[in-house]
């Protein structure tokens, strides 16, 4: 399969679902609730289905887990010190730090995963998303709390991460895969159905909750942020798989996982915390305008 065609059918999806949004078949109510029930039911059925039931030696690939948390965290750290450096305001300092690293993996990526190469390929995803997941999850907490937040308040957000559906699911994959988890046929079909929802419902709830806000006198951080996203951190990626090794479909998975916009929850995380709201949108907005551009250079090269 060409990389257009590939890419083609989940950006209309994605702009279905901002079409629904414009047109008024789903408000803003309806669209948030899409999001719900996509983060807390049908993606988490997802990845205990494909993690859980994976064979770890098959599709668990360690240099390729092992890159994307370690520049994740790089990312995170490099983040928030290139934000002091150039002097943004501690609003601003962690909303660009996690726009940077947080990855919109399971909205974004695994879709285009499953499209461009096939189940096994997702497999692969899901089971480095499995650990990517609570690491970004974590780090975005940490990187708001160290440039603004202040304590309770972080605490009590890094308590609702601690049992996020997406890592409580992700974790649970992982456990249940290493114990050679085989389910009961009716759980299989059950998880299959909500599976299958979850990646269309994802991008229909993902073009349904984009706007672009009041962001024209942020496009300087935004530029930035974009750029170390979109290009130096799949880059890298890319770089040090190679030297480790990697190739095939796992190079390619790792570097369309590093290279996915930045997730819708970092929005509300930013909110929660104190952070720049209006940065977090239009780092949102911008990093998935520029996604079908990065996707598509990945796939021609390396697919």
């Amino acid at each position: 399969m060409t990389a257009l065609s590939a890419l083609v059918p989940i950006f209309l999806l994605l702009l279905t679902g901002l079409a629904a949004r414009r047109c008024g078949l789903l408000d803003g109510a309806a669209a948030a609730g899409l999001n719900r029930l996509v983060v807390m039911v049908a993606l988490p059925a997802l990845l205990l289905l494909k993690v859980g039931t994976s064979p770890l030696q098959v599709s668990f690939a360690p240099a390729v887990a092992l890159v994307t948390a370690g520049l994740t965290i790089a990312a995170a750290v490099g983040g928030v010190l290139a934000a002091r450096w150039v002097g943004l305001p501690a609003r601003q300092q962690g909303v660009a730090a996690q726009a940077v690293m947080r990855s919109n993996i399971a909205f974004v990526a695994f879709p285009v995963v499953l499209t461009a190469l096939g189940e096994d390929a997702l497999r692969v995803a899901a089971v480095t998303g499995a650990v990517l997941i609570p690491v970004m999850n974590f780090l975005s907490v940490a990187v708001l709390e160290w440039a603004h937040s202040g304590a309770r308040t972080t605490w009590q957000v890094a308590l609702r991460v601690a049992v996020n559906p997406l890592v409580a699911a992700a974790t649970a994959g992982l456990g249940l895969a290493a114990l050679g988890w085989q389910p009961w046929p009716w759980l299989e079909g059950f998880l299959a159905i909500l599976a299958d929802f979850a990646l269309p419902g994802a991008l229909l709830a993902l073009g349904a909750e984009l706007s672009a806000g009041r962001w024209v006198p942020l496009w300087r951080p935004v530029v930035a942020v974009a750029a170390g996203k979109m290009l130096v951190v799949p880059l890298l990626g890319w770089w040090l798989m190679s030297l480790m090794g990697v190739s095939g479909h796992d190079l390619v998975v790792g570097v369309l996982l590093l290279g996915a916009p930045t997730a819708v929850a970092s929005y509300s995380v930013a909110a929660q915390l104190g952070g720049d709201t209006a940065l977090a949108g239009a780092c949102l907005v911008a990093t998935t305008a520029v996604t079908p551009l990065t996707y598509f250079a990945i796939l021609v090269i390396l697919a």
